[in-house]
């Protein structure tokens, strides 16, 4: 789901715009509208006039096949939810053709949880749709511990085309062999158990920890609103090359350097903190990461380096977030580590014990 506050012409235009370069994802677009006449404000200040709601439906139906997403998903296929907070609904004829054939859905909330179930059980149908048409068009379609993943297609993606899927826009490689389009509380309590296992083992080194998170980027983030790039290889002129484990690429907001966040793993046996008690101290180990994120952030705010970073992101970034994935808070001084972490602001400490914990909340 996508919610975004800009006008509605602002989110055609970001649509159109992903013909020439795909860096949006959703599996729906929602518009919270109104029906009361001008004269009138209404109390959701953020939501758009009944009309304007149809008429933007309207035009995302008529986008063009090339408007697609990375994976390929054609923009003008995806579900749209229309919640009515404010005035009574009419259903018109033209509102009963959008829902009946064009999968458009019109709510008017009983219940503030109203909306959300409906968004949810529109995705859902949205997403086996997609996967049957995957397997029609020759991918590998796969359940698996309660995950629904999408493996390489038996013929180049470049020739394909169905009802929601546009080949020539997708940009996935082979980096990764499968990827998970849906889990059900079986398929995460499997990857949460996976996950487990692998940062409880004290032999677990970087590149197994770098191959699980490209596998399940939405470990790193909720991978609806980010889209992790793992290594991508930043050269300086001088021939210097920089790789970060990743760059968490914002979905939504893109144009801000705040929304992105540079990302480096460590082990998970790492020490955060060393020293006596009273004069604890952030790790040798934490220190040298921080060291290397930095040099990242130098390379980004370097004016030399401005168009490679254009070119291989999409956006002229110079002041990303800086971040280490590091350690295990279990036996932790968290009041130390925070005190530590507060002399070091500008790379922030992040342990798997964390990215655990908001994977086990999914499944309360």
């Amino acid at each position: 789901m996508c919610r975004r506050r800009d006008p509605p012409e602002t989110l055609l235009d970001e649509l159109r715009k992903q013909a020439l370069n795909p860096t949006l994802f959703a599996d729906a677009i929602v518009c919270f509208v109104h029906n009361l006449p001008d004269e009138f404000s209404p109390s959701r200040p953020n939501d758009i006039r009944l009309d304007t709601g149809v008429t933007l439906a309207r035009h995302i139906r008529r986008l063009p096949d090339s408007c697609a997403m990375q994976d390929g998903r054609k923009w003008k296929e995806i579900p749209i939810v229309i919640p009515l907070y404010v005035g009574t609904f009419v259903a018109s004829d033209e509102h009963n053709v959008l829902a009946s054939s064009e999968n458009v859905f019109f709510v008017e909330p009983k219940d503030e949880s109203e909306p959300f179930r409906t968004i949810r059980r529109a995705v859902r149908q949205y997403r086996r749709k997609v996967l049957d048409e995957f397997s029609n068009l020759g991918f590998l379609v796969s359940y698996d511990h309660g995950r629904y993943r999408i493996g390489p297609a038996l013929r180049p993606k470049s020739n394909m085309e169905g009802l929601f899927y546009y080949g020539p826009s997708d940009q996935r490689t082979g980096g990764r062999k499968y990827y998970t389009v849906d889990r059900d509380l079986c398929g995460i309590q499997h990857e949460v158990e996976l996950f487990e296992a692998l940062i409880n083992r004290s032999e677990t080194g970087e590149p197994e920890l770098q191959r699980f998170l490209e596998d399940n980027p939405h470990f790193l983030g909720d991978i609806r609103m980010s889209l992790p790039l793992s290594q991508v290889h930043l050269e300086s002129h001088s021939g210097k090359l920089l790789v970060p484990d990743f760059i968490v690429k914002p979905i939504v907001a893109i144009q801000r350097d705040s929304n992105w966040q540079v990302l480096d793993l460590k082990k998970p046996s790492a020490k955060l903190l060393a020293g006596p008690t009273r004069h604890t101290r952030l790790s040798h180990e934490v220190m040298q990461a921080i060291c290397q994120l930095r040099n990242y952030g130098d390379y980004f705010r370097n004016h030399e380096n401005t168009q490679r970073v254009e070119q291989l992101l999409g956006h002229c970034l110079k002041y990303p977030r800086l971040a280490v994935l590091i350690g295990r808070l279990h036996g932790c001084d968290v009041e130390a580590l925070e005190k530590a972490q507060s002399r070091e602001p500008d790379v922030r400490i992040v342990t798997y014990d964390e990215i655990l914990e908001r994977q086990q909340r999914l499944l309360t």
